[in-house]
């Protein structure tokens, strides 16, 4: 067939070139320009040839074709490669073409003559091909050449250099494209396997799932694709404000691949269906950039404190206090701790004698160290519903750290305070104290209620009472609002599997003696470490509160008593303010006020330990000794616990969601309504069980105070959304 045509053609065509193709396009052919209804054309649509029959006009610079059967398109004018003229069957030329196009040989080998019998730049065109490879230039043949320069085959030996218009290629140029040809496929051939992996993680029962450290793998041959990929995908997932435009474009891209819809929300399924994340996958921590595991060299350096104490600077001063009797006051958890309490009773005048003995991580660490700095990015301890993330690496922080050994290293501040709360005289020392015993917030509030009460807590707790009176009259606000617990047991802070967890909610009590009792003293120590640093003008992480933005007598009186007055209260309050030197508290009824109680696991603590101590030394300059140095390290420190209590905000609000949904479908909850939002379409509501807040949209007028029965609608954890409806009040009421 073919090759033998084209061979003997071959031999007669050395002198045709272009000029014996114009003459032949005179006999059967037409310029596109000519076509007239009847004639078949050859035209562009949607990036491919196409060929059809003319039907009619569509106006001045259109044409409605006939492409085969009834089908009808519009075709413009401009977009018609070439005219076949009438009485040949187009479905037949389109068979022979699709052949001739298969056979990648036919125009290789019309390459092969070209290149051998041109004498320059040779120009050519389908009706010159035609006549090189079958030796004729009838329709149905003009038509074959034509497609077959238009194939990607064909433009690797001739390039376009105008409408109709070839120029064949040197040997060189078609290496190098044949080169990036096979590149390309290679490419594709990666792309093609690593859906298909995707889509079999995707289908596997999730004990099977591959290791994705394998599914997501960095490949040299496809130049860390995958990897590139998944980093995008998981950025979309997160949501808005999180991923760039590049990266939606590459997830988008995926996700169109896999047929799944282009969204974050398919990026999440798509992470969580292949096992790269969990079902639970907490996305807060990779929002805000939470640390959760310590780098390598954390665990090091803390071997080697272990194994080799470092000096302390305080020791000639420490003063011993192990013959005190000292109480630790946690929840039953807690596995740092970085207080204790000791008192004594002075004299019968009400005078009481109260020491505060905290933690002195600073003693193990040295400013700019390691240690030091790994907990300045960290900044807090994070306590999820599901594990306590540390500030510290838990071999120090409740180790050395912690006030749990028979003779611990701590900071201690001694305060008189009046009957009236007022503190008559104060002391800071470093010291050594011994923990006699540890009690939950649970055995004093039951121990408080004892006819036979120990003395001791009896006598701080009447401290703890004096001193919440002195600050109530000093302008204090207390808002006493119920307190979500939440337990998650199967999970890591990271997240977990379905099958594996537990999730329970109960309520803490805001208004137990206990904790108002180590508040009081904690805000004590605040007091007490503020006013030295005002009096000595030692730069410190001071902590201010504007005054609330009351509301009008009128407008309070309006408002329920209790809860809803309290809610009223938290949503006047300003925001808090900081700084290196000193600002009224407000809402602590203060003038200044610095936290010190707990540099196990705030940093913002950490300065202020290095501060005091350094000044109590006698050392000068200070380890900061300006405060717009102080302010800076403040700031940077402040922005990473933002960003850890949102995390720590939306992951409990997670976990809380996962708990409504768990929930039996009768369960029936009662609320009170606290505030009306958005006039009266919606409402926040707190579960009188539970403490849960919540907004609720009212399907009719509500009235503040009031109690609601509601039910569970829906709820979508990672979005973050839960529906409740009001019902009618049922026997059934959820635990």
């Amino acid at each position: 067939g073919s090759l033998a045509t084209f061979a003997a053609s071959a031999r007669g065509t050395t002198t045709r070139g272009r000029a014996a193709s114009a003459s032949a396009s005179g006999g059967r052919t037409r310029a596109p320009e000519d076509a007239v209804v009847g004639d078949v054309i050859a035209y562009s649509r949607k990036g491919e040839t196409r060929l059809g029959t003319i039907d009619k006009a569509d106006g001045k610079t259109g044409w409605i074709v006939r492409e085969g059967g009834e089908q009808t398109v519009k075709v413009a004018k401009k977009t018609v490669e070439a005219n076949y003229g009438a009485g040949v069957v187009a479905r037949d030329m389109e068979a022979f073409a699709n052949k001739c196009v298969e056979d990648d040989s036919l125009i290789s080998s019309a390459w092969e003559l070209i290149h051998e019998l041109a004498s320059g730049d040779e120009i050519i065109d389908a009706l010159y091909v035609s006549d090189v490879v079958f030796g004729d230039v009838d329709a149905e043949r003009a038509y074959a050449a034509h497609r077959m320069l238009n194939s990607p085959t064909g433009g690797l030996y001739f390039k376009t250099k105008a409408k109709g218009q070839y120029e064949p290629r040197t040997a060189e140029q078609i290496e190098a494209l044949t080169r990036k040809a096979q590149a390309e496929a290679r490419v594709e051939m990666l792309e093609h396997a690593f859906v298909d992996e995707i889509k079999a993680a995707v289908a596997a029962p999730r004990g099977d799932k591959p290791d994705p450290a394998t599914l997501w793998r960095h490949d040299d041959e496809d130049n860390g694709a995958r990897v590139r990929r998944f980093e995008a995908l998981q950025a979309y997932a997160l949501g808005d404000k999180f991923y760039s435009p590049g990266e939606k474009a590459m997830a988008d891209d995926l996700l169109t691949k896999l047929g799944f819809s282009r969204s974050p929300e398919s990026a999440l399924k798509t992470l969580i269906a292949t096992g790269a994340w969990s079902a639970h996958e907490n996305l807060a921590i990779r929002r805000y950039n939470v640390p959760i595991e310590f780098p390598e060299h954390a665990h090091e350096a803390t071997q080697a404190l272990l194994a080799n104490a470092p000096p302390d600077p305080d020791a000639s001063t420490r003063l011993d206090l192990t013959h005190l009797k000292v109480y630790a006051i946690d929840d039953a958890g807690t596995v740092e701790v970085d207080d204790g309490l000791s008192v004594q009773a002075l004299g019968d005048d009400g005078v009481i004698r109260v020491w505060v003995h905290i933690a002195d991580p600073t003693r193990w660490i040295e400013r700019d160290s390691a240690l030091d700095h790994i907990a300045r990015r960290r900044a807090t301890t994070v306590y999820y519903p599901s594990e306590m993330v540390p500030m510290f690496p838990l071999a120090l922080a409740s180790g050395p750290m912690s006030l749990g050994g028979d003779k611990c290293e701590a900071m201690t501040v001694r305060a008189d305070i009046a009957r009236e709360g007022c503190v008559l005289d104060f002391e800071i020392m470093p010291s050594y104290v011994k923990l006699d015993r540890r009690w939950t917030y649970d055995d004093v509030d039951a121990e408080l209620k004892s006819a036979t009460c120990d003395a001791d807590l009896r006598l701080l707790y009447a401290a703890a009472r004096a001193r919440d009176e002195r600050r109530a009259d000093d302008g204090a606000v207390t808002i006493l609002l119920p307190e979500v617990y939440l337990d998650v047991k199967g999970a890591t802070a990271r997240g977990g599997e379905d099958e594996d967890i537990t999730v329970n909610m109960s309520m803490l009590d805001s208004e137990a003696p206990a904790r108002m009792l180590v508040s009081e003293m904690m805000v004590l120590v605040g007091d007490v470490v503020g006013g030295y640093g005002a009096r000595e003008g030692i730069p410190l992480p001071y902590r201010g509160q504007n005054e609330p933005r009351l509301m009008s007598d009128d407008e309070w009186d309006r408002i329920p008593e209790g809860i809803c007055q309290d809610i009223a209260m938290r949503m006047s309050m300003s925001s808090s303010t900081s700084g290196a030197t000193p600002r009224p508290h407000s809402g602590l009824g203060l003038q200044a006020y610095v936290q010190f109680t707990s540099p196990i696991r705030r940093y913002a603590d950490i300065l202020a330990h290095y501060q005091i101590k350094a000044h109590l030394r006698g050392e000068r300059p200070l380890p900061f000794a300006d405060a717009e140095t102080l302010e800076r390290m403040t700031e940077d420190v402040g922005a990473s616990v933002g960003a850890a209590i949102k995390s720590q905000r939306e992951t409990t609000k997670y976990w809380s969601h996962v708990y409504f949904s768990r929930q039996p479908a009768d369960a029936r909850w009662r609320a009170t309504l606290v505030k009306l939002i958005r006039g009266d379409d919606l409402a926040l509501v707190i579960f009188e069980d539970l403490g849960f807040e919540t907004v609720i949209k009212l399907d009719r007028a509500g009235v503040l105070g009031e109690t609601l029965t509601l039910r569970f609608v829906d709820a979508d954890p990672h979005a973050g959304f839960v529906n409740f409806a009001r019902c009618e009040p049922t026997p059934t009421t959820a635990a």
